[in-house]
């Protein structure tokens, strides 16, 4: 019971994850078209000989009931065995919607793909980044609870919820000071989503590895939260038209007609009639109002995207990318409107 992690209440989602550090993920039912991954040799087992009094037997089983995990040929799962950055991010990538990415510059690669270059993750790694899910550290090193925590975060498309936090004196975690200002923008968020809790003692223990036991908590709390956080069915038709009712505003504005100025952002909108109201230009374009800015980096609209369905007409679309070297990594949401799911108008959050 040691290394027990708290569970976030039942888990409604069961989701079709391999927790196999040996063998291949081919992207089945994910729809993802770059998550191959060889490691060694393990194989299927209904029951593992190291698991009978583990805190996480059930979860465990459960799992492997479904087909979700694999032992190894020994007959044991190893729920202690750390898991390593490369394994976790392949985990991940399973859980995520399908998208279809891009490729990386030549800036990128040199600064955050030179790592995996030639090893079996690397197409992971160049997936997972276009959608802004950048690991620090060594693949083959055990990803630590803080850093899972970051990629969970990214994963979720809800990085940005660290910002509630800055400049904070609360105190969640008694190993976690509010100085410590990197931890407490990470962990905080994932802890107040309920995707990852603390210890008995009242600690976090953010350097600790994340054990192969904890990561099936942890990516079934990931699949949960996602449900919860973009609710609602929302169509391949819809998804589609949001997305190009988005992608052919920003890059309209931003690329073809190269508009730096609001004043001169409003008069567009105005004289070809588009549907963007004024609260949706105030949310996404209040840059263009100062004499000197930072260009304000849009996706490209192949990432990773949520799509929920918030009300009656109502919709909501978050896109997790990279935003280049002043962006970093980075979530944005976009409203929508639509009376039919077929035309939609570009909205202000609390329109």
């Amino acid at each position: 019971m040691q290394n027990k992690m708290t569970n976030r209440g039942k888990w409604v989602w069961m989701a079709a994850f391999a927790l196999s550090v040996t063998c291949f993920f081919t992207g089945a039912g994910a729809g993802l078209q770059t998550a191959e991954a060889r490691y060694t040799d393990q194989i299927s087992s209904k029951t593992f000989v190291d698991t009978d009094r583990h805190w996480a037997k059930k979860e465990i089983d459960e799992a492997v009931r479904a087909g979700w995990l694999q032992g190894f040929p020994d007959g044991t799962f190893r729920p202690e065995q750390p898991v390593s950055q490369e394994q976790f991010m392949a985990l991940l990538e399973r859980l995520l919607p399908a998208y279809n990415g891009h490729e990386p510059d030549d800036l990128s690669r040199e600064l955050y793909l030179s790592p995996v270059q030639g090893r079996w993750s690397e197409k992971t790694y160049k997936h997972l980044f276009s959608a802004g899910i950048i690991p620090n550290g060594k693949p083959e090193e055990p990803v630590t609870r803080v850093e899972a925590a970051r990629l969970s975060l990214a994963a979720l498309g809800k990085q940005s919820e660290g910002e509630k936090y800055r400049g904070t004196s609360s105190r969640f975690f008694n190993d976690v000071s509010p100085d410590k200002e990197n931890q407490v923008l990470t962990i905080y968020p994932i802890y107040k989503l309920g995707v990852m809790t603390g210890y008995p003692d009242g600690t976090f223990r953010p350097d600790d590895r994340v054990t192969r036991a904890q990561a099936v908590v942890l990516l079934k709390g990931i699949k949960e939260a996602a449900a919860e956080l973009y609710p609602g069915q929302v169509t391949e038709a819809e998804r589609v038209a949001m997305t190009k009712a988005v992608d052919t505003f920003v890059t309209g504005v931003m690329d073809k007609e190269r508009i730096r100025r609001y004043d001169e952002l409003v008069a567009y909108v105005q004289k070809q009639k588009l549907p963007v109201s004024e609260r949706f230009l105030q949310e996404h374009f209040s840059f263009m109002k100062y004499e000197v800015y930072d260009y304000a980096s849009f996706p490209r609209f192949d990432e990773l995207i949520y799509y929920a369905k918030i009300s009656d007409g109502k919709y909501r679309m978050t896109v997790q990318y990279y935003a280049g070297e002043l962006g970093g990594s980075m979530d944005r949401t976009f409203y929508l409107a639509s009376e039919d799911g077929k035309s939609f108008r570009l909205i202000g959050k609390d329109e």
